[in-house]
C-alpha cells in the first residue's frame, strides 16, 4: 500500500489514552470501507467486516498488546468459472506493537527468534489497518466454486501437481499454534 493513499478502515488509537485497564473495542466497517478493501483484495464484495479487540499495556511498558478476533463474509470470484464464491473469514488477532527500533541492513532470522513488535509512530496505532491486513492474508488465494469443473484438457496437468495446503498461510498459522 503506498504510503500517500489513506487506509480504506482507519481506526487510530492514540496509546497515551490507554490507562493500565484494558480497552474494549469493537470496530465495524462502513460501506465505503468495504468496497474500497474489496478491490484492493481483488474481492468481488466484502458483505461484513467487524473486529473486537482488547488492547492494553503489557505490564506497563511502551509495548501495547492487541488482541482480538476479525470477522467478515465475503464473495470471490472462481478460478475456473468466475463464478461468485461466498466465504466466512474468523482469524485471531495477537500483535504486539512498541516504539521504532533500528534495524540493521542484514539480519539472521531464526523460526525461534520472536517477532518484533510493529513500530508505534507519533503515538498512533491504526487498528483498522491491523484488521485489513489480517482480513487480506486470510483470504483464500484460489477460491473455487462448488459446482466448477476443471476442463479436461487441463486434468492432466492438475493430476501431476502436489497436493497442496488451501492457503499459502496455513503452514505457517499451524506452526504458530503449535508453539503456543
Amino acid at each position: 500500500m503506498n504510503s500517500k493513499t489513506p487506509p480504506e478502515f482507519s481506526q487510530i488509537l492514540n496509546v497515551q489514552t490507554l490507562g493500565e485497564k484494558p480497552k474494549l473495542l469493537h470496530l465495524v466497517a462502513d460501506k465505503a470501507a468495504r468496497d474500497a478493501l474489496a478491490e484492493r483484495f481483488a474481492l468481488l464484495s466484502i458483505e461484513a467486516l467487524a473486529a473486537d479487540l482488547t488492547v492494553q499495556r503489557i505490564g506497563g511498558g511502551t509495548l501495547i498488546g492487541v488482541r482480538g478476533r476479525v470477522a467478515a463474509s465475503i464473495t470471490q470470484s472462481c478460478i475456473v468459472s468466475s463464478a461468485p464464491v461466498a466465504a466466512q473469514i474468523g482469524e485471531i488477532i495477537d500483535e504486539n506493537f512498541g516504539p521504532p527500533v533500528e534495524t540493521p541492513a542484514e539480519i539472521e532470522i531464526s523460526m525461534d527468534d520472536i517477532d518484533p513488535p510493529e513500530p508505534i509512530i507519533d503515538d498512533l496505532i491504526d487498528l483498522g489497518e491491523l484488521v485489513a491486513q489480517y482480513l487480506g492474508v486470510s483470504v483464500n488465494p484460489y477460491p473455487k466454486a462448488a459446482d466448477a469443473e476443471i476442463p479436461a484438457q487441463y486434468q492432466d496437468e492438475i493430476d501431476d501437481v502436489p497436493e497442496r495446503v488451501k492457503n499459502p498461510f496455513e503452514a505457517l498459522s499451524a506452526l504458530k499454534k503449535s508453539q503456543n
